[in-house]
């Protein structure tokens, strides 16, 4: 496909570098210095030229699959996807946008853009989720069913037979740095990061033996920073009744948070390592805290003193993929930050074609690919290394070789390879 994106920031590049090995992809911004940088390092088109000037797309000569406008500006996401009308064709629109405000709109008709991404909005989504089913590390939500993958550290050995049951499974563990796709006969060892696909409704059952130290109920909840994400995370919590405290060391945003979320929240302007504001604040007492600034480094700083000063539940917000491995090594759950969040969802609508659908996992190092059987087959492994699972109403089947696969059974691959070959074949 040919893919033109507008905004060679973060999100940009990381598109730009997932998409480029499989596909066409143009870059346009007006930074210099970013687009020497994808020029170097990725094979790519690159064009120097303002989205905001009408004429950067009468340059435009080619006619493209998708236009992915990801600035940071709101505004010029959305005017360039009606300026490039004018002088091109694009099969697909996709805009990123900051301002949630917007969810009130009905801009898809008004800019005829097929898909909003809302990188704030999605973040905090998967906040609330872990908030009410606080004995995950993350849930994400599997097309076609009722069932989700969901994600835990252990903190004891157990056989995999005794988690097992016809509606949960576990896809694999994350041992020593490598993904380990496990059977029934295998152990789960204390401090495994463990995937289990489970009914939505049985997740709390599921992780009851692997996190049996977490809350089971989250009242009390600590955000460190007050940046957009930690106040978006805040608002979206507002909606469950929650005591939340923010802490923020920088006097500025500690009072824009204090203005936007009013009496609903407690804005605390402090230094983060303040021990003993920590007790006499009773912040130590928080059932849940989640670090949410910018940067992974001082989240993980936050997290571990958190877990230091005695609170057991504790999230991280990942900004940049080089630092999922250090998180999870530590033992700290960890949740997509909007930027990540953006790309995921994005490269997710992209690649999600006919009746296949495509997810990513363990720090988007693996996908799930599903697809919903429309006639009567046979199963037959797939060569690459992979887990299979088969979804046949409310339970979970594990197929042999040459099972027969009904009509509208869900099946769902699990692999690192990328490769979506065998479940487009099945």
């Amino acid at each position: 496909m040919k893919i033109l994106i507008g905004g060679a920031g973060k999100v940009g590049y990381n598109l730009a570098k997932l998409l480029s090995p499989s596909h066409d992809v143009t870059i346009i911004d007006i930074n210099f210095n970013a687009l020497e940088y994808i020029t170097e390092t990725l094979d790519v088109l690159t064009l120097h030229a303002d989205l905001r000037n009408i004429l950067t797309y009468k340059l435009l000569r080619d006619k493209y699959d998708y236009f992915i406008a990801v600035t940071n500006n709101d505004e010029v996401n959305l005017l360039s996807s009606v300026f490039i009308d004018d002088y091109t064709t694009t099969n697909h629109k996709i805009s990123r946008l900051k301002n949630t405000s917007y969810l009130l709109a009905n801009l898809n008709k008004k800019f005829n853009i097929d898909y909003f991404v809302y990188p704030l909005k999605l973040t905090s989504s998967n906040i609330y989720k872990i908030v009410t089913n606080p004995l995950a590390n993350t849930i994400k939500e599997i097309p076609f069913c009722n069932f989700v993958l969901t994600s835990v550290f252990s903190h004891n050995d157990y056989q995999i037979s005794s988690i097992n049951s016809e509606n949960c499974i576990v896809i694999g563990v994350y041992r020593n740095n490598e993904f380990i796709f496990t059977d029934e006969k295998d152990y789960i060892l204390q401090g495994d990061l463990v995937y289990i696909l489970c009914h939505k409704e049985k997740i709390n059952q599921a992780l009851e033996k692997l996190s049996s130290d977490m809350p089971k109920e989250i009242q009390n909840i600590l955000i460190f920073g007050a940046d957009d994400i930690g106040i978006e995370i805040a608002k979206h919590l507002c909606e469950m009744n929650l005591t939340i405290k923010i802490i923020e060391k920088d006097e500025e945003k500690a009072k824009k948070a204090a203005q936007i979320l009013e009496e609903d929240v407690m804005v605390i302007n402090a230094s983060y390592e303040d021990e003993n504001l920590f007790i006499s604040e009773n912040l130590h007492l928080s059932d849940m805290a989640i670090a949410a600034t910018k940067f992974d480094e001082t989240n993980i700083i936050k997290g571990l003193f958190a877990k230091k000063m005695g609170i057991k539940k504790v999230v991280c917000i990942n900004n940049n993929l080089n630092y999922y491995s250090m998180m999870t090594s530590l033992k700290l759950p960890s949740i997509r930050g909007p930027k990540l969040s953006a790309v995921s969802a994005i490269l997710e609508e992209i690649n999600n074609h006919g009746n296949i659908y495509e997810k990513f996992f363990l720090g988007m190092q693996g996908k799930i690919f599903i697809k919903k059987a429309f006639s009567k087959t046979t199963f037959t492994p797939p060569k690459e290394k992979a887990k299979v699972v088969i979804v046949r109403g409310e339970k979970i089947i594990i197929p042999a070789p040459k099972e027969e696969i009904f009509e509208d059974d869900i099946i769902i691959e699990f692999n690192f390879s990328g490769n979506a070959t065998w479940i487009e074949n099945l």
